[in-house]
């Protein structure tokens, strides 16, 4: 393990973070996969998720860390599309969320809602959350004390560099705030 420890949830926005294109805006329906791993939409554009996120998720399935996805879409419908025919190993992606929030609301909001749902008020409370973002808008999640971890280059998304930086940043913020 790289990692001193992991939070009890990792959020994860979608667009430009895990894959990448705009679902609501690039993705022209109906998709089909290609593989287990890759996607068409219907003008014979395809998508995979970034290099490193696969493995990254069921890093985070290995430890017990929830898995949250966060999501400004105005097409939920094709993001949730999106998530079932991209697989990790040989499941569908969105089995590996414990919970999906979209719309347009702010993450604050996403993941607020997200935490009720799994009764993880307390630890969200206490700095348990991690926000993976390429949207720097979205450090506000700040102010609920999720820990904002942003993601700057969409040609490459998430990576295991940030993965790994952001996860050591947060528990070195834990330990100053005890």
């Amino acid at each position: 393990m790289v990692v001193e420890r992991y939070p009890k949830a990792v959020v994860f926005d979608l667009d430009y973070t895990l894959w990448p294109c705009w679902c609501d805006t690039h993705i022209s329906m109906p998709l089909r996969s290609v593989s287990k791993q890759e996607i068409e939409d219907s003008t014979g554009m395809r998508l995979q998720f970034y290099k490193d996120v696969e493995s990254i998720i069921r890093e985070l399935v290995e430890n017990n860390v929830k898995i949250i996805g966060a999501s400004r879409t105005a097409a939920p419908r094709i993001a949730q599309e999106m998530l079932s025919l991209l697989h990790i190993l040989d499941t569908p992606a969105i089995k590996f969320f414990d919970s999906l929030q979209w719309g347009t609301g702010s993450k604050v909001k996403h993941i607020s809602k997200a935490a009720r749902q799994l009764g993880m008020v307390e630890e969200l409370s206490k700095g348990e959350f991690v926000l993976f973002d390429d949207e720097l808008r979205n450090r506000d999640v700040a102010s609920i004390n999720c820990h904002f971890a942003h993601v700057r280059d969409e040609d490459e998304g998430l990576t295991r560099g940030i993965f790994v930086n952001e996860l050591k940043s947060w528990n070195r913020s834990l330990r100053s705030s005890e």
